[in-house]
């Protein structure tokens, strides 16, 4: 293998690209690319001789060890059709340490799934002449030229068969199109001089036979492309426990076009999406999809030296850090989330009690929650999660106007876009030896019969734009770095999409550890999604892990934990047994999971959610009985010091964890016999009776944090409830 730089003198100052051809090695198509990219980096191509027959495994070597003679200097391998399939091979040997980024063009992973391997055989042994051929010589007209073809063709076919087929499959319409508009033209010109640019496509089958002579065809498909292929998918599905084989993946660039008749690059794009992200992470992975294009799409319709400068490659990808990034919600932020929480809570009209320590009894309001400002340390709130998380909303939001700061809370990793697309890219299918390898067939006809076997699936099932989990999981739409004013409807302090406007993190060991680390509140639900989406007959049960490891941590860090129950979202309606969730998808939701450092937290989160049909509860609610619009009731406990408890006693944190269980369950207990106190649980009565209260609206003063003394125009009055004993 021979490198060379295109761009002249090296240039320190500039990043490397080194351009790996296809399978004859020329580069001929890149060529419109290399002006744009040797402006912007030192390029350099790589290149063999017409009968070089070395094995792919040296191939390998070579690159590596010109790799490893540019010393301090990291290279970013562009590589297409084959030679993406080369730069893939080297990127997984050599990992990202070695090297700045990867561009694959169409690459050749595909290749043991079409039935190329068993064709490039076939037309490998058409007969080739060459020696037969008199010397090319200047043609009057096209018609002179095209008398000549049909005699050369006669005398040997391998060029014209061989390239009529590479020309059909690997050219697209457009570039046909151009070329047939000059053909037509000529003909229609027959007058003027023949067009070089047709006499030189027309003499391109033979200059292809002169770099892939059938010798060299038949070696190639099987020493390069057979053996890359089994290589780099062997690698690709090659799992340690729950990591993946190879180095981890530079930034990598994928350009695939649509209309690949050649590879279905298009297809392969989809496949390679999931394996690649799990190695060089979702934010480091760029697939752009080449419209209307073919197998060789580096022509003057693309540039690709600016898509380089756009990927991730160059610009190195801004990670979002949901801890230290929070921003407190301006007032008019305040003032829409509060709108948009209003219609819900003006249907359960939520009720809100305390410990009151003076007294050593509840109170209404939220005085009795310590500010983790005024203590100097963190501050855990640790309750149940309502169906459906219907509670988050009137929660948040009482919390901001009462006590002037927002619990942040540790929210389900499903809830954040990019965390669930890295979640997903992890959980990729797993091609296994199918009965294909069992028996023992040339690799030729495995490929076609899995080519065959692509064709049929892709007819029988829709297409996906992206990556998904289990169940179909798909990452939620992407957040936009609009203002924070622009807030979309059900953004309502958790509910929706906008967990992370109102303080949420994904739950995470480092998550939670940041934020005890930064003395916050912080609202903890042990149970999650199992809690979140109970059954008919689990109503208010608590489904905590069996680890203790949330308290081990809250003491290590002197944390004060508030054990809180919270009661009315199954009641208003009535829960029907789902669909039970299969071992396959429980297993399939747990690997997504595994390795992403969630257990620590809480192990629930490797049970996937179930949603069960909810219709409402009819009749409506009565003062003694639950149904739809019944009241929403929150008892914040006493506060338990975790000042003098050893992080490290494991006995003493277990009977910590199970003191704090059994408090968020005795406040649960408490609630259920309140509410029968209340006259204004009944729903209809209580509804007559706000909206009489609302005919004169009374802004509710934000009475702590950043907005203290403004008001909140939004939220509305509410009827008495039960009398504290």
């Amino acid at each position: 293998m021979f490198f060379e730089r295109v761009s002249g003198a090296a240039n320190q100052d500039k990043d490397i690209v080194l351009y790996v051809p296809g399978i004859d090695f020329s580069g001929a198509f890149a060529a419109p690319q290399f002006r744009a990219l040797a402006a912007d980096f030192e390029l350099w191509r790589c290149w063999v001789k017409a009968d070089c027959r070395q094995p792919f495994s040296e191939m390998l070597r070579q690159l590596e060890v010109w790799l490893s003679s540019q010393k301090d200097r990291k290279v970013v391998l562009f590589g297409e059709s084959f030679g993406g399939l080369l730069s893939l091979a080297v990127a997984l040997r050599v990992g990202r340490d070695r090297l700045k980024g990867l561009v694959l063009v169409n690459p050749a992973t595909s290749f043991d799934r079409t039935v190329w391997p068993l064709l490039g055989r076939v037309l490998a042994s058409v007969p080739n002449e060459p020696q037969s051929l008199r010397p090319w010589a200047p043609h009057k007209d096209l018609n002179d030229l095209l008398q000549d073809l049909q005699d050369r063709a006669g005398q040997s076919p391998y060029p014209y068969v061989a390239g009529s087929a590479l020309t059909g499959t690997v050219a697209d319409s457009t570039q046909l199109g151009r070329l047939f508009s000059r053909i037509g033209l000529q003909i229609m010109n027959s007058s003027n001089a023949l067009d070089p640019s047709i006499e030189n496509f027309l003499l391109y089958p033979e200059n292809l036979a002169q770099l892939l002579p059938p010798e060299t065809v038949r070696f190639r498909l099987r020493g390069w492309l057979r053996d890359g292929c089994e290589w780099v998918n062997s690698e690709l599905r090659r799992r340690r426990g729950s990591s993946f084989g190879g180095n981890p993946l530079p930034p990598t660039l994928l350009l695939a076009s649509d209309s690949d008749r050649l590879l279905m690059s298009d297809k392969e794009a989809e496949r390679l999406r999931g394996l690649l992200q799990a190695r060089c992470g979702d934010k480091n992975l760029k697939v752009i999809e080449l419209t209307k294009s073919g197998h060789a799409p580096l022509d003057r319709r693309i540039n690709v030296a600016q898509m380089l400068k756009d990927s991730p490659i160059m610009k190195k990808p801004k990670r979002r850090n949901y801890v230290d990034d929070f921003q407190y919600p301006s007032l008019d932020v305040l003032e829409q989330g509060s709108r948009n929480i209003e219609p819900i809570a003006a249907l359960v009209s939520p009720v809100f009690c305390s410990w009151d320590a003076s007294t050593g009894a509840r109170r209404f309001g939220l005085d009795g929650v310590p500010d983790p400002k005024e203590v100097g340390r963190p501050v855990i709130l640790v309750g149940n999660h309502q169906l459906f998380a219907l509670d988050l909303g009137p929660l948040v939001r009482e919390f901001l106007i009462e006590k002037g700061f927002s619990p942040r809370g540790l929210a389900h990793p499903i809830n954040f876009p990019d965390v669930l697309t890295g979640l997903i890219a992890t959980k990729v299918k797993m091609e296994e030896s199918g009965i294909l390898d069992a028996m023992g067939l040339p690799f030729e006809l495995r490929a076609a019969a899995r080519a065959v076997q692509q064709a049929s699936q892709s007819s029988n099932s829709k297409s996906s734009s992206g990556p998904q989990g289990p169940f179909g999981l798909s990452p939620p739409t992407e957040e936009t770095d609009a203002a924070q004013s622009e807030l979309g409807i059900g953004e309502n302090f958790g509910v929706g999409g906008a967990f992370s406007k109102w303080g949420a993190v994904p739950v995470s060991p480092r998550n939670f550890f940041r934020l005890l680390q930064r003395k916050e509140a912080i609202l903890l639900f042990p149970g999650g999604a199992r809690e979140a989406c109970h059954g008919p007959t689990e109503k208010y049960q608590l489904f905590w892990p069996s680890q203790t490891d949330f308290v081990r941590l809250a003491a290590r860090f002197n944390a004060i934990v508030v054990p809180f129950g919270s009661i009315g979202s199954a009641d208003n309606v009535r829960i029907v047994e789902g669909k039970e969730v299969s071992e396959q998808d429980r297993k399939g939701f747990a690997d997504m999971m595994e390795g992403q450092g969630m257990s620590v937290v809480s192990e629930s989160l490797r049970e996937p959610p179930r949603f069960n049909p909810s219709p409402p509860r009819l009749p409506p609610a009565t003062q003694t009985a639950a149904g739809f619009g019944d009241r929403f009731y929150y008892s914040f406990g006493e506060p338990v010091d975790l000042a003098d408890l050893d992080s490290k006693d494991k006995v003493g944190c277990q009977q910590m964890y199970n003191k704090l269980k059994g408090d968020v369950e005795a406040e649960i207990r408490w609630l259920l016999e309140a509410r029968v106190r209340d006259p204004n649980r009944d729903f209809l009565k209580r509804q007559i009776k706000e909206r009489v209260m609302n005919l004169n609206p009374v802004p509710k003063e934000v009475k702590a944090g950043p907005l203290k003394g403004n008001f909140i125009r939004s939220c509305g009055r509410r009827a008495d409830t039960f009398p504290l004993e």
